[in-house]
């Protein structure tokens, strides 16, 4: 259940505060100006209100939110791992693939939610985030609590409820097509006309529960508790623990095998050794690589204009001269890249680690020539350029809000129009 908190000292704030925090948001969500990501753990919220919010992605692990009005919110892929959300009001708010674990939403109002694979799984059950990020929060909160809630005519397709404790919960017309709701304890809910095809039931306790007009198959039924017998046999013989969550693909959201992809890069390189003679430049130009791993790969004069490398991992990646402008790098992970000549004009970089990158100027032709690199327009705002090397870079009317500049070197760049407010 969610931690009581005394482990952190809590910042409580004001409607008026919250609403500028979410402002802000939105902006950052949007990657407009000024924008900054709602960060707010272990904050008290109790009784606010956030109804028709944008928080998608939002930080709020371990936050207070007693009674708050969160009605028609939007809280995709946000963090509220360990939250307190008793009796709050999410009725019609959308949480896809929201981190509740942990969370304690003992009669809160989730009426018409959409939780499509929400994880609602006990808190110590993973200790990684979907990212693959250890979770350091500062407590470690037990079973997820779903006690009281009400959660008639969610969709909750394919959500995680592993280990958690939701004792006389309304599912009643709720879709749990797919739902994880192995080792639940769901004793005298009710799933009256609950369309439950291909949950995972193993384990799970339904003693008590109302099972009228539920679609759901005898087989999965089947390893559950429905009765004290039914228990006394678990105890004795529980079923083994679940296999853990797959690691994420190493093939690019885009459906580009990772076969061909490497081959792309082999004929890049090929292309590279022989002066243009053999092989074939790369282009990604237009290419979705969403969450790709090119972590040390050479990408020296590539093409990537509107490339999507969002989520993707580029540390101690070669992309001198690249031309990537326009390309899509939020969240991207560029620690120590070399951009030193690179055209990323225009390019989304919000919320990306720069951290040790080196942004400076290329000399070629034995310096005859020098190339800064050139970040025109780009959006940075809330992105790490801790000991960036940035000399000479062309940053004019670039986005630098809320960025960690400590220890970068901008001498000679040009800051004409750059934003570089907090």
């Amino acid at each position: 259940m969610a931690n009581d908190g005394k482990v952190k000292s809590r910042i409580r704030l004001t409607q008026e505060q919250l609403d500028r925090v979410c402002e802000r948001h939105v902006r950052f969500v949007e990657g407009r100006p000024n924008g900054a990501r709602a960060n707010l753990p272990f904050f008290d919220l109790t009784g606010l209100d956030l109804s028709g919010r944008n928080l998608t992605g939002a930080h709020l692990a371990g936050a207070i939110l007693q009674n708050a009005n969160l009605r028609e919110a939007v809280l995709d892929h946000a963090d509220l791992y360990g939250a307190d959300l008793r009796g709050a009001d999410l009725t019609g708010s959308r949480l896809f693939r929201t981190d509740l674990r942990g969370a304690n939403v003992r009669g809160a109002t989730m009426e018409g939610a959409t939780m499509v694979e929400v994880d609602l799984r006990d808190g110590s059950f993973a200790t990684k985030s979907s990212a693959g990020e250890l979770k350091v929060v500062g407590f470690e909160p037990g079973p997820a609590d779903m006690s009281s809630a009400i959660m008639a005519n969610a969709d909750m397709a394919r959500a995680k409820l592993s280990g958690s404790f939701a004792r006389q919960v309304d599912f009643s017309n709720t879709k749990l097509v797919g739902a994880r709701l192995d080792r639940v304890d769901l004793r005298g809910s009710n799933f009256t006309n609950a369309d439950m095809q291909g949950a995972d039931l193993t384990g799970s306790d339904l003693r008590g529960a109302r099972m009228d007009g539920a679609k759901v198959d005898q087989t999965d039924l089947a390893r559950a508790i429905r009765s004290d017998d039914d228990a006394v046999r678990h105890k004795a013989a529980p079923p083994p623990p679940p296999p853990p969550d797959p690691e994420p693909a190493d093939t690019p959201s885009s459906g580009i095998p990772a076969e061909e992809l490497s081959g792309l890069l082999r004929d890049h390189m090929l292309w590279l050794g022989t002066g243009g003679k053999q092989g074939r430049q790369l282009d990604l130009s237009g290419i979705n690589l969403e969450g790709a791993d090119l972590s040390g790969k050479i990408l020296t004069l590539a093409k990537g204009s509107g490339v999507q490398l969002r989520n993707a991992r580029l540390k101690g990646a070669q992309l001198q001269a690249a031309k990537f402008d326009g390309a899509d790098l939020r969240s991207a992970d560029l620690t120590g890249a070399d951009l030193r000549g690179a055209t990323l004009d225009r390019a989304i970089l919000i919320d990306a680690r720069l951290d040790r990158a080196n942004l400076g100027m290329l000399t070629i032709k034995a310096g005859e020539k020098v190339m800064r690199a050139s970040l025109v327009r780009a959006r940075l705002a809330g992105a790490s350029l801790a000991e960036a090397r940035m000399k000479g870079c062309d940053l004019t009317m670039a986005d630098l809000t809320g960025c960690d500049r400590a220890g970068a070197d901008l001498e000679d760049a040009i800051l004409e129009g750059t934003r570089l407010g907090a």
